[in-house]
């Protein structure tokens, strides 16, 4: 329960966030539009009726100054009535007049800025309104059937790019709208000072940070969304012919023909955990081979453990997802699907500090969400119709038993590979390679199986899909989990004894082998670049490297708090009548005793930061760190993580490991602290000596990542390779 009010309390407050940006966002800038309208008229009556008074004015001053230069006329104004002379009069007026052009002017350039302003955030509003709509009516269609789930989602796909382009042109109109407003409004105010001048720069920065930012977002915004095209997914297998396993397609055949099906047109093996199937592009590596159409993708360890009725109904559920709206799913929805996951993905990663592109991202993403319950509902029943129609090829219980037995064969193919990752590499012949598939079996034969109550929760893997919990999938195929079930899907592989992939395959053995082969030569390359990397991060880190306190700037400034007092006691000395002291010598002597104090304080720790200055604040070795508030060095490897602070006090905090030994300051690093309890160093300083707090940050991090580094390299001279039959933890896989 807590748990489920925690998610809504999240959703709603997600609901809140994204209302408040693709809905009240416009409704606020269409306020400000209206507010700007209301003093945009106001000031274009001013300026018009100025203006024509003026003008009235002018006329009828200038030709009393014509006929009488020195007349004395009186204006009455806002304030007191001023009197002048017609000659001056006239100038004086020719100068409002001019200013009241300006205005004018002004007036008439700021008014079209308005609707500007408005149409912009109209036009994000209904943007965004368009795109809420779109996305629930959307999201409750496809809800309805598979059909309906394809079609909104194609109607959604076609519409979104427009709909997320109208949020970004109208938000950029309406900000810029407002902002050239505001900019051009300052020509308006009477004092025209520097600060006014600062806003005026920033108003125009923002509008050209805003007219930038639409630019590269609508740019970005096409360039992500060709990121719709789906993107070939990448497999390690081998394309497994009719010629070497004429048996494996002769079944495979017969099983789609019975639940009448289309045949896969590729088969491929490896040693990839879970069966499945696609229509979308497969890259398969080693060969880089793309291939095209409905693949079939069978796991080697699986179908050495499986028996023939759970292989039937295993590849009999796969076979069921190409036949029927499952076919148009797959080829139609899934990898647009995800691909458009992807460009809103790398939209929002390209967001950056383009403000005007955050509301249509947070539209983007609600829309793409609204699909998420229905996705994971039809997928869910997808995967229910799938394993009814393999269990027609054997029995519900044959159905129950697969399900089971690849829970519990993932574990053991996961160890086997994980330590083929770390194996040797002295391979020499092609006959030295081993067989994988061979050991996984073995492992299980030896040692057991797992506990298989646990992963009764577990999902299949599958490269693009989602499943439903194998204990619903068990439930819904109406068999009970009883020990019938378990003993037969725990059964152990009797030793010698052949597979049902041994008939499927005309060298089943050599296959093993093949694919063992090219496993290992990827992790031999994979950790040949590992090496590399770790090499590099070490030597980046070989050196010593001593670091200094930064007191020259704490030295001068108690420099100039020690000048600052003795001026001070020197004036109270030599001036104590005009301050008002008098001759009072008690207040002369207690002030000269305050300030002398205080200056002698100041230049005594100005020596004693001077001679410290020399010591050096922390050395850090390819080791360790050495810090001089520390009694002992901390080795690197000690340290679980680190950060650097330069707010209001520069400091370098340390994590440590939970068994490593945490060690005590002196009694003089009054700025540093330990926590025991928590294993936290803080070592505090006035700074580091010629570098800036990030530079120091790096520098430490070079250190800490190449003790790491060096330790995985000691520890794969030492341990290149663990005996599989020796191994402690076998039986926990």
């Amino acid at each position: 329960m807590a748990q489920t009010s925690r998610r809504q309390e999240t959703r709603k407050i997600a609901s809140l966030g994204l209302a408040a940006w693709v809905l009240l966002l416009p409704i606020a800038l269409v306020s400000l539009g209206i507010w700007q309208t209301q003093r945009a008229a106001e000031t274009l009556e001013h300026a018009r009726r100025s203006s024509a008074e003026l003008s009235t004015t002018l006329a009828q001053v200038k030709n009393i100054a014509a006929s009488d230069p020195t007349a004395i006329l009186t204006f009455q104004g806002a304030g007191e009535p001023t009197s002048l002379a017609a000659l001056v009069a006239v100038s004086q007026i020719e100068a409002a007049l001019s200013q009241a052009d300006e205005e004018l002017e002004i007036s008439q350039i700021r008014r079209p800025l308005v609707w500007g302003t408005i149409g912009g955030a109209v036009l994000a509003f209904f943007g965004g309104a368009l795109g809420l709509m779109a996305a629930g009516i959307s999201g409750i269609r496809a809800r309805v059937s598979q059909r309906q789930l394809i079609a909104s989602f194609q109607r959604l796909r076609s519409l979104l790019p427009f709909i997320l382009a109208t949020v970004v042109i109208g938000f950029s109109i309406g900000v810029i709208s407002a902002a050239l407003f505001e900019a051009v409004s300052m020509g308006l105010w009477a004092d025209f000072t520097t600060g006014s001048a600062k806003l005026f720069a920033v108003a125009v920065v923002l509008a050209v940070i805003a007219a930038y930012s639409a630019f590269t977002a609508l740019r970005g915004l096409k360039d992500v969304f060709a990121l719709f095209t789906p993107e070939p997914l990448v497999a390690a297998g081998r394309v497994i012919e009719e010629t070497e396993a004429p048996e494996l397609w002769r079944f495979a055949r017969s099983l789609a023909g019975r639940q009448h099906a289309l045949l896969p047109d590729t088969i491929i093996v490896g040693l990839g955990q879970g069966f499945f199937v696609t229509e979308s592009q497969l890259r398969l590596w080693p060969e880089d081979r793309l291939v095209t159409g409905r693949s079939l993708y069978l796991p080697a360890a699986y179908l050495d453990l499986l028996d023939q009725a759970e292989i039937a109904a295993i590849i009999g559920h796969e076979l069921a997802h190409f036949s029927g709206e499952d076919t148009t799913y797959s080829q139609q929805f899934t990898p647009i699907y995800a691909g458009l996951w992807r460009a809103l993905a790398a939209l929002g990663r390209a967001d950056g500090g383009r403000f005007v592109l955050y509301p249509a991202v947070k539209l983007g993403f609600h829309a793409m969400q609204r699909f998420d319950h229905a996705v994971a509902h039809w997928s869910r029943l997808r995967e229910f119709d799938a394993d009814r129609s393999g269990s027609l090829l054997a029995t519900p219980a044959d159905a129950a038993s697969a399900l089971i037995r690849t829970g519990i064969i993932a574990p053991a193919v996961a160890y086997v590979l994980q330590r083929a990752y770390a194996g040797p590499d002295d391979t020499g012949s092609d006959d030295a390679w081993p067989d994988l598939v061979a050991q996984t079996t073995e492992l299980v034969t030896t040692n057991g199986w797992s506990d298989p109550m646990p992963l009764l929760g577990d999902r299949q893997p599958h490269p693009t899909d989602s499943h439903p919990p194998t204990i619903q999938r068990i439930s819904a195929l109406g068999v009970e989990i009883g020990d019938d079930l378990l003993r037969r899907a725990m059964r152990q592989p009797e030793p010698g004894a052949r597979s049902f992939a041994d008939d499927l395959f005309s060298d089943w053995a050599g296959l093993c082998r093949l694919l063992s082969k090219d496993f290992i030569d990827d992790a031999r390359m994979m950790r040949d670049r590992r090496r590399e990397v770790l090499e590099k991060v070490v030597a980046g880190a070989s050196q010593e490297t001593v670091v200094y306190d930064n007191v020259k700037p704490m030295i001068w400034t108690m420099v100039i708090v020690a000048m600052i007092f003795a001026g001070f006691g020197l004036t109270v000395v030599f001036l104590s009548g005009q301050l008002g002291l008098g001759y009072d010598e008690f207040a002369q002597s207690l002030i000269a005793a305050i300030t002398a104090f205080g200056a002698v304080t100041s230049l005594l720790y100005a020596a004693f930061l001077y001679r410290s200055a020399a010591r050096p604040l922390m050395v850090l070795t390819p080791d360790a760190l050495l810090a001089s508030r520390l009694d002992k060095p901390v080795a690197w490897t000690d340290v679980a993580g680190y950060a650097v602070y330069a707010s209001s006090r520069f400091a370098l905090r340390l994590w440590l490991n939970q068994d490593a030994p945490v060690p005590k300051k002196h009694w003089r690093a009054i700025y540093s602290k330990i926590d025991r309890r928590q294993r936290i160093i803080t070592l505090g300083a006035l700074g580091i000596k010629g570098m800036k707090a990030a530079d120091f940050s790096a520098l430490v991090g070079r250190y800490h990542q190449a003790a790491y580094a060096r330790q995985e390299l000691a520890a794969a001279m030492l341990h290149p390779s663990r005996d599989a039959s020796a191994d402690e933890t076998a039986g926990k896989y």
